[in-house]
């Protein structure tokens, strides 16, 4: 009775292992377990140093990716604001249709002027241009974003998280999802659904499990290749200029790794 109940015990098992791995076809693409960064796999096209940014970060610390940057604001205008940038970009998009990565955003701040409506803000972000309109113009490439964003009007150590699509200039289809918290675990995920001509945004709670997802829709034709492919993880950094004696400055800091892929 014995062999009996363990033989069936390993063919339980055997196809239970055998189911979860056609339920999951992601693959993992980068766990950030080497020393540097694979050039096999990224590439760098952001100027992680420009005259607004004194700190940005591109490192693998820890057996993670960690990019932050810091963004100051110019002292000489109450209009528009500086931008600043830490990114890393897949080496061959065009075929990756959906990207997850654990992610927790370490650090961020955002001081904001009185004198200039612009805000003060920064993000922690998956993005990427997925397939263009058919005119072969890249300004009809589609790009979807997911973003982790903290603003200077949101509580401290509070993520806002939302998600959003572009196409000929124009941001549209947004759509908002839970917020998140500073040092919180998560995996974020974003996902073109071209069989449903939709996006998929979600981002799941490590620690409890639960998920928040929302689809973006479309009513654009989508099997061209996109002009430009880019698929990216990324912090970016809004600083609004300010009339004043002090510097105005943005920051974010945020660690990825086990970066999954869906061809």
């Amino acid at each position: 009775m014995k062999r009996y109940s363990l033989l069936g015990f390993l063919l339980i098992l055997c196809f239970s292992f055998r189911g979860q791995a056609q339920q999951s076809s992601d693959l993992l693409y980068d766990s950030f377990n080497q020393r540097f960064l694979n050039p096999n796999k990224w590439a760098t096209s952001s100027p992680c140093f420009t005259q607004s940014i004194l700190e940005c970060v591109r490192e693998i610390r820890n057996g993670e990716l960690r990019l932050a940057v810091r963004s100051y604001g110019a002292k000489d205008s109450n209009e528009g604001s500086q931008y600043g940038e830490s990114e890393l970009h897949f080496i061959k998009p065009t075929a990756v249709r959906s990207i997850a990565t654990q992610l927790v955003v370490q650090r961020t701040n955002a001081l904001s002027c009185a004198t200039n409506l612009d805000s003060a803000h920064a993000h922690a972000l998956i993005a990427g241009r997925f397939f263009n309109s058919g005119s072969a113009d890249a300004a009809d490439d589609m790009e979807a974003l997911l973003i982790f964003d903290h603003s200077s009007t949101d509580p401290v150590g509070v993520l806002s998280v939302g998600a959003f699509m572009h196409w000929q200039g124009q941001f549209f289809g947004d759509v908002s999802l839970p917020p998140a918290k500073v040092g919180q675990q998560i995996i974020a995920q974003l996902r073109w659904d071209q069989a449903n001509h939709q996006f998929i945004a979600s981002w799941t709670d490590v620690r409890t499990g639960v998920v928040a997802q929302a689809t973006m829709p479309y009513l654009i034709s989508d099997t061209t290749t996109p002009v430009f492919p880019d698929k990216l993880l990324g912090v970016r950094a809004f600083t609004p200029n300010c009339l004043d004696t002090k510097f105005r400055s943005v920051d974010m800091d945020a660690a990825f790794d086990d970066v999954t892929i869906k061809p």
